[in-house]
C-alpha cells in the first residue's frame, strides 16, 4: 500500500533536517524525511562546521549572520546541548590583497559584524599560536567559531520528531514520479511513496534524480580532504579558527586537543567523483603538504602529532553557491542543493527560507532570488572577490 505525505523532504543532512523542522513549525501537514543511509552520512557528518560571517557578498553574509544567532542559542531554539564554540576568526591575506580585504570588511561592518584589521602583535594576543610575516595582513572576526556537527544533527532530528516529522533512514529515493507538471510520488527501495510537495536536499546525489525531473541541475560531486593533528602539550589551548589565504588552508581546534585542517585552494573541482564510490581516506601524500602549510602559520605545530585524515564530499555548482528554488518544470518540487562545502553555517536560515518559499510562495526573510537555478543559463553567476571559491 502506498504511503502518502503532504511534504516529503529527501536528504537527512543538516539542510534536510532544518527544512523539515521549519516546515513542521508552520504546520504544513504530514511530513516525512527520507535518508538513504543514516542522518549526516553525506557531507554534514564530516563537516568542519566553521561558523563565520566573512564573505564577499551581502547575501551570504546575511545568511551566515542570521544562522549564527540560531547556533548561539541552539539549546533554547532547537533544544538539546549547546553546539557552538566561539573562538574568533583570523583572516590572513598577502599585503597585495589588502584593498579587497578592506572592501569586504567595510561591507560586513555595515551589516553589524564586529570585524577589523589587527596587527601582528594584536593577533598574537588574540591567538598566541599564530604568526604573521612582514608582507601579510590579518583581520579579526570576534563572533566566529564552530559547531559540533554531529550533536547539531542529533538535536535537529529530535526537534523534528517532537514536531511530528517521520524520519525514515535506509530509504533511498530512486525516481520522482510525475503527472504533467507535478510530482505525485517517489519510487524508493521500499516501494512507492505519495507526496504533495517534494524538497530535494540531497547534496551531490541530485544527479541521480535529475533525469526523472527532466532537468539539467549543474551540481557535481567533488572529493575534499581533511587532516587531523594532535597539538603538542605545550601549545597554547587558546586557539582561533583561521582562514589563511596565503597558505590556502583553514583550520580550527577540535575535540581532544586535535586540529582540523583543510584546503581552500579549490582542488575539489578537479577531483570529481562518484558519490557512492570514492576513497574516504585522506591521501598519504596530501597530509604532509598540509602539515607544512599549517606549520608556517603556527610554528609550534612543527611538533604536532599526525592523526591521519579523511575525505568527504562537496556538492559543487559552477559558482560555488547553492541552488534554492522551485523546479521550473515541476511546480511542487523544490531544490536546496549545491552548497559547495560552505553550507553548514547557513542551515538554520536555509530551513526558514525554504519554508517561506514553499508555504508563502516567495522568500520573505531575505531576498535569496540570486540563488535561483536559472542563473546559470542566464549567465548571472554569483561573483566573489576571492579566487578561493569555497570561501566565497
Amino acid at each position: 500500500m502506498t504511503r502518502s505525505y503532504d511534504v516529503v523532504v529527501v536528504g537527512g543532512g543538516i539542510m534536510g533536517l532544518s527544512i523539515a523542522w521549519s516546515l513542521a513549525r508552520r504546520a504544513v501537514g504530514k511530513i516525512a524525511l527520507l535518508e538513504r543511509a543514516f542522518l549526516g552520512a553525506g557531507g554534514s557528518g564530516k563537516s568542519g562546521a566553521i561558523v563565520r560571517q566573512h564573505y564577499s557578498n551581502r547575501l551570504t553574509v546575511q545568511l551566515a549572520r542570521a544562522s549564527l544567532h540560531v547556533f548561539q542559542q541552539f539549546d533554547q531554539i532547537i533544544q538539546g546541548p549547546p553546539v557552538f564554540t566561539r573562538t574568533g576568526l583570523a583572516i590572513v591575506v598577502h599585503q597585495n590583497d589588502l584593498p579587497a580585504l578592506q572592501t569586504n570588511l567595510q561591507m560586513q561592518q555595515e551589516l553589524g559584524i564586529d570585524v577589523h584589521l589587527v596587527s601582528a602583535q594584536e593577533l598574537a594576543e588574540l591567538d598566541p599560536n599564530a604568526r604573521l610575516a612582514e608582507d601579510e595582513v590579518a583581520a579579526w572576526e570576534s563572533e566566529a567559531g564552530y559547531v559540533d556537527a554531529v550533536q547539531a544533527l542529533s538535536s535537529y532530528a529530535q526537534a523534528c520528531q517532537r514536531e511530528g516529522v517521520e524520519i525514515q533512514e535506509g530509504v533511498e529515493v530512486r525516481a520522482i514520479i510525475r503527472q504533467g507538471n507535478k510530482a505525485i510520488g517517489l519510487e524508493t527501495n521500499e516501494g512507492r511513496i505519495g507526496c504533495g510537495v517534494v524538497v530535494l536536499a540531497v547534496g551531490p546525489w541530485i544527479s541521480r534524480l535529475a533525469d526523472s525531473l527532466r532537468l539539467d541541475i549543474p551540481v557535481q560531486a567533488g572529493r575534499t580532504q581533511v587532516a587531523l593533528f594532535r597539538r603538542p602539550v605545550e601549545m597554547s589551548r587558546r586557539m582561533a579558527t583561521c582562514v589563511d589565504f596565503v597558505g590556502q588552508i583553514y583550520y580550527r581546534a577540535s575535540a581532544g586537543d586535535l586540529l582540523h585542517v583543510g584546503s581552500i585552494a579549490g582542488e575539489e573541482a578537479q577531483d570529481l567523483v562518484d558519490p557512492d564510490n570514492y576513497s574516504e581516506v585522506a591521501d598519504a601524500s596530501w597530509v604532509p603538504r598540509i602539515r607544512q602549510r599549517v606549520q608556517r602559520r603556527c610554528p609550534a605545530l612543527h611538533r604536532c602529532y599526525g592523526r591521519g585524515g579523511y575525505a568527504a564530499l562537496y556538492d559543487l555548482t559552477p559558482d560555488w553557491h547553492p541552488i534554492l528554488d522551485r523546479c521550473p518544470n515541476a511546480d511542487n518540487v523544490y531544490l536546496a542543493v549545491g552548497f559547495s562545502g560552505h553550507g553548514f553555517k547557513f542551515a538554520p536560515m536555509i530551513g526558514q527560507l525554504m519554508a517561506e518559499l514553499i508555504i508563502d510562495g516567495q522568500f520573505r526573510s531575505l531576498d535569496a532570488s540570486p540563488l535561483r537555478l536559472s542563473r546559470f543559463a542566464e549567465g548571472q553567476l554569483i561573483k566573489t572577490r576571492y579566487s578561493y571559491s569555497v570561501i566565497a
